[in-house]
């Protein structure tokens, strides 16, 4: 039997309002190496969640450990003080992001995730007049006081209220979660008629009569994280960014969730055709070790004409150990030699353990794998019992040592399960990944019935 590992003693004076504590079962972890979180007495857990995405080097020491040596004889600089370890961070993101879509570009940085998407909002501001944003039903960019009123759920901003940002939702772009009877092409025809509607039409609240139009920027993610695990058909999402596009909008691409491999691609927006004007980075930019954020803008959206000395400031924004993290990082995605074949080979692994779940359990619809992400829909909203059950799912019996199973939440999609390994996970921990998934299935399937 697992031995209690619930909250230490002396916890009285921690506040449990973030998520550690959404869960009944909550395990203090002491240890974490590969794909695998040990807690204080010894127990462990493979973790299919990664952080959503931001463990996805897995836990590895090495990293800290070369970004010390880099950073020894830097132990701190102030943010208005430059360093080769920041200037180096820029330059090869900027290079990678030149070769990927062929523009010239600059490089910003910022803290953590929300504060990036609104240093990204920022840029948009410095760069036009124009008032309105659009982004989609089911979107997540943050929970910050200004990033929450642009993802969907009201819950995030419920505490704060809601702020007067001329904003616009296009419909959740997801034809399974849709209330449609057509098949996919008819759905996707007239979903993106009724978003043609709003960009021409005046009463839809969106545009005016004339040429120049009000709408300073869309913003997607390639990937829904939060909303689902849902990507948007190709010819799709393509089509919405011409619409936008067309309007005089700049497009901006969340990549804190879909960057750095996590679909099989460098980035998320390299399944579809199209360049954005900004991308905004950050999770797995560190491996999750420290944090940091940065945007990519195409010329001339950062130049000093544009975006002068002054205009963005933060405190830690040239904190040497995040920027030397981040170059260790960098280090380990240039020196894996084989990435596009084992990625290749991570998404058949994840697609034949989520066909095998489809295939036994009565509670789950469909489910598909893209490069290191998984989908499992549900019949009905119980992904937050799948996700408490699979914690403690070997209790008694440990699957190669292994006690629990963490697993990822959408959190505005309570009918899907989402799976998020380390994107080097190991071929054993995918098999003891697979048997603890069925068993948490199994058992809640028993529980329900």
């Amino acid at each position: 039997m697992l031995k209690n590992v619930r909250i230490k003693k002396g916890s009285k004076y921690l506040s449990q309002g973030d998520f550690v504590y959404r869960h009944k079962f909550v395990p203090v972890f002491v240890k974490a190496y590969g794909s695998i979180l040990e807690d204080y007495k010894g127990n462990k857990y493979l973790d299919a969640e990664a952080a959503n995405g931001t463990a996805n080097l897995g836990f590895n020491s090495d990293i800290l450990q070369s970004a010390f040596k880099k950073v020894e004889n830097i132990p701190s600089i102030p943010s208005f003080c430059e360093t080769d370890l920041r200037i180096e961070i820029a330059t090869r993101v900027g290079k990678k992001m030149k070769t990927i879509t062929g523009e010239n570009g600059k490089v910003a940085f910022e803290l953590g995730g929300a504060q990036g998407v609104e240093l990204g909002l920022k840029v948009v501001k410095s760069n036009t007049k124009k008032a309105q944003f659009v982004v989609f039903q089911g979107g997540y960019h943050g929970r910050s006081i200004y990033t929450s009123q642009f993802s969907a759920s009201h819950r995030y901003r419920s505490l704060i209220g809601d702020w007067r940002i001329p904003l616009i939702r296009l419909p959740y772009p997801d034809y399974e979660q849709s209330t449609s009877k057509e098949n996919m092409e008819s759905w996707k025809k007239h979903t993106l008629y009724y978003i043609k509607q709003l960009a021409e039409l005046e009463a839809g609240g969106m545009v005016t009569r004339g040429v120049n139009q009000d709408i300073a920027a869309l913003i997607i993610e390639p990937l829904l994280n939060a909303g689902g695990i849902i990507k948007p058909d190709a010819d799709f999402m393509e089509e919405v960014v011409r619409i936008f596009r067309n309007l005089g909008a700049l497009i901006v691409v969340d990549e804190i969730f879909c960057g750095f491999y996590r679909t099989g691609k460098m980035f998320g927006f390299q399944h579809y055709n199209f360049t954005p004007d900004i991308v905004i980075m950050s999770k797995a930019l560190t491996n999750g070790i420290t944090p940091l954020s940065c945007i990519w803008a195409r010329d001339p959206y950062l130049l000093p004409k544009n975006f002068p000395p002054g205009t963005h400031s933060a405190t830690y924004v040239n904190n040497p150990l995040a920027m030397a993290t981040a170059s260790s990082v960098l280090d380990r995605y240039d020196q894996w030699k084989d990435i596009d074949k084992d990625l290749s080979g991570l998404e058949k692994s994840l697609q034949r353990i989520i066909n095998k779940i489809v295939a036994s359990s009565s509670l789950a619809k469909s489910g598909y794998a893209l490069g290191g992400v998984g989908r499992i829909l549900l019949k009905d909203n119980i992904a937050g019992e799948i996700l408490e059950i699979a914690r403690t799912i070997a209790w008694d019996r440990p699957v190669d040592g292994v006690s629990g199973l963490i697993l990822a939440s959408t959190g505005m999609a309570p009918n899907v399960v989402a799976l998020n390994p380390p994107l080097n996970i190991s071929s054993k921990d995918l098999v003891i990944l697979e048997k603890l998934l069925q068993m948490a299935f199994e058992k809640t399937e028993k529980k329900t019935s």
